[in-house]
């Protein structure tokens, strides 16, 4: 199975974000509720239909030859009907009372489900089973005899079951969560997190000692392009404005568009952030330039689309 490339994440982030923009806060909360209910209502259902299905083995549930199964004779009591839909599944099952005659002698009684008798048995020994596990054999198991491949088929069932609820929980987790902080907050949510945990190593700062930028015209400098993207978060990044760190000290910047920083002739480390969140680690960007006596080197910083993934840096030109 082929994983989603960071680009197809963002994407599908962006049209989940922009369908919940167009339908606003209120009813982009309410549709991920709903999602949620209806996975509850699915694992509900999936539980009742895979009892139904498992309701027509009637044996002991034993898919190994050992324990051994004995032989047993059952004598059925009284019955109850349930239906149409109980703890059995869907239909008309009946849940009778049964005592159990096993070969050493012992009287077990039981309830047994999904019909695996009924009041037809009555009048007469029915041919039972009798699988017995556990310390001192006392964890026993009773039903009629039935081949082991249908055993094993219901074990199959029973872990497809198990995994299908487990990732019906998960969906109700997921839409309940969305359904409270609002899609764009989960991903934003989810990026930082997921920046935090693949957070970009800084470059290194060698501290040496370099001449002081050449005066005038022949100053070297950067001129940086900062540009943030057009769609749901556009005023988020309005509202805010990158910060800028040269050799790992920062540089005032003025907001977004093009400005110019003198720096010392070399190479120089540029790293810009976005604040966002009350963190400083978010949209990060890094490049590492090297600017020549009188040079212009022109770069343009580009914040990501999608909130919490990484910035990006490159070098659009040189002059002088």
């Amino acid at each position: 199975m082929s994983r989603t490339s960071p680009e197809e994440t963002a994407a599908i982030q962006r049209e989940q974000i922009a369908a919940y923009e167009r339908r606003g806060p209120f009813w982009g909360r309410l549709t991920q509720l709903g999602v949620a209910v209806a996975c509850a209502v699915a694992i509900v259902v999936s539980w009742l239909v895979f009892n139904t299905m498992t309701g027509f083995y009637s044996g002991t549930g034993m898919v190994k030859s050992t324990p051994a199964e004995r032989p047993a004779q059952a004598t059925v009591g009284e019955c109850r009907r349930v239906g149409p839909v109980s703890g059995d599944g869907f239909g008309y099952w009946w849940q009778c009372a049964v005592t159990v005659r096993t070969g050493d002698g012992r009287e077990v009684r039981i309830v047994t489900r999904n019909s695996a008798v009924t009041p037809a048995d009555r009048g007469g020994p029915v041919d039972f089973r009798e699988a017995c596990f556990g310390k001192g054999n006392t964890d026993c198991r009773y039903g009629r005899p039935v081949s082991r491949v249908w055993a094993l088929a219901v074990t199959i069932l029973g872990m497809v079951r198990v995994a299908l609820t487990i990732m019906l929980i998960l969906g109700v987790w997921y839409s309940l969560l969305r359904s409270v902080l609002g899609v764009p907050r989960y991903y934003a949510r989810l990026n930082r997190r997921e920046a935090r945990r693949n957070r970009v190593v800084p470059l290194p700062v060698i501290l040496t000692k370099r001449p002081d930028p050449y005066p005038g015209p022949t100053s070297p400098c950067l001129r940086i392009t900062f540009t943030c993207p057009d769609g749901p978060f556009a005023e988020l990044y309005r509202s805010t404005g990158p910060r800028l760190l040269l050799a790992g000290v920062e540089v005032p910047v003025p907001g977004w568009g093009s400005h110019e920083f003198a720096v010392p002739a070399g190479p120089s480390s540029v790293r810009v952030v976005v604040p966002f969140g009350g963190t400083d680690d978010f949209a990060v960007a890094e490049h590492e330039v090297t600017v020549g006596v009188g040079e212009t080197v022109e770069l343009e910083y580009v914040a990501p689309t999608v909130l919490g993934l990484s910035g990006r840096i490159r070098v659009t030109g040189h002059t002088g």
